[in-house]
């Protein structure tokens, strides 16, 4: 049977306190909502275009960013698969419910169809070995004493144990990267959808793969691998919580002078220029697919009423930005 070795070091303790303390602020702040849904979409684009580099497909960041915007344009296969596949672990963490059949539902929204590793692999375990493996490590997750561990330590431990054994053949880092997060949400950790790890593990990406590589043994501490996850979302989640308070003192100033009563289509114009700055009328029809000139404007003289926005310029070439 598994049974993960691990110590809880003063540093992973104190990396947890500061993600508790940061879940707090994150979750219990009244921010607005057009500034909840950039926070989401910034958070999205993140996790796609490190992901893409976890499948060794490189993107133009902004190209992943008009992608999340949803602006009419032709992507790769994989942006979406990978954006699916976010939605999957929504929908699955709803359930509560983890196990072989989600983390094979997770790979297949990436790839299609998902196969166990059928190859060898110097000092992973044997392709033939993967399914007892499995299956051991889900009578663990599924143990009394795994539901009395932290969902930050339970989380941590099924990323490292995914990467470890290599089960998937194709995708599995992205696969194992999302079985985590579908463990955080599931367990009440979903930190408003504004986290990406993904970034911390591209950045660290040397240590991440000496710690996964130290794993490779009989038997597998996992205490330097849970002060390396810890101290990766701690530093997420506290750039988060900063954020989250400065734009709270904004959200008091715009509800004490009545500029946040938006329809949703005036939200999307000051999201869109939050994120890229400027909006000109030839903008209109990739932005607004279905929508006319007429409307937009309307909607855009409403936003300069009210001081949100300023137009520069006149007829054709008018360029809006915020105010």
């Amino acid at each position: 049977m598994f049974i993960p070795e691990y110590s809880i070091t003063p540093q992973t303790l104190q990396n947890i306190s500061t993600i508790e303390y940061a879940r707090a602020i994150i979750e219990n702040t009244t921010i607005l909502p057009s500034w909840e849904n950039q926070m989401r979409k910034e958070a999205r684009t993140r996790i796609i275009y490190n992901s893409l580099q976890f499948l060794n497909l490189n993107a133009e960041f902004n190209l992943v960013k008009l992608y999340v915007d949803q602006i009419e344009m032709r992507f790769p296969t994989e942006f979406t698969n990978i954006s699916n596949a976010l939605e999957k672990v929504e929908e699955i963490s709803k359930t509560k419910e983890f196990g072989e059949p989600q983390m094979r539902e997770l790979n297949k929204t990436l790839c299609e169809k998902p196969l166990y590793r059928n190859t060898k692999v110097i000092h992973k375990p044997l392709p033939e070995e993967l399914l007892a493996k499995i299956v051991q490590f889900l009578d663990w997750y599924h143990s009394l004493d795994a539901q009395e561990t932290h969902p930050l330590i339970s989380a941590a431990i099924t990323k490292a144990y995914l990467e470890y054994i290599s089960l998937f053949k194709n995708s599995n880092s992205v696969t194992s990267n999302l079985a985590s997060v579908l463990i955080l949400k599931s367990q009440g950790y979903s930190f408003k959808d504004f986290v990406c790890l993904e970034d911390y593990y591209q950045k660290t990406k040397r240590r991440h793969d000496e710690i996964i590589s130290a794993l490779l043994g009989s038997s597998p501490d996992f205490t330097e691998w849970l002060e390396y996850f810890t101290e990766g979302l701690s530093m997420e989640t506290s750039n988060i919580k900063e954020k989250i308070k400065l734009l709270a003192r904004d959200t008091k100033v715009a509800k004490a002078t009545g500029r946040v009563k938006f329809t949703p289509r005036q939200e999307r114009i000051v999201e869109y220029l939050q994120d890229y700055g400027i909006l000109q009328n030839r903008d209109f029809p990739r932005v607004f697919p279905d929508v006319s000139e007429d409307s937009i404007l309307r909607d855009l003289k409403v936003l300069i009423e009210k001081n949100v926005v300023q137009k520069n310029g006149s007829t054709k070439s008018s360029r809006y930005e915020l105010a």
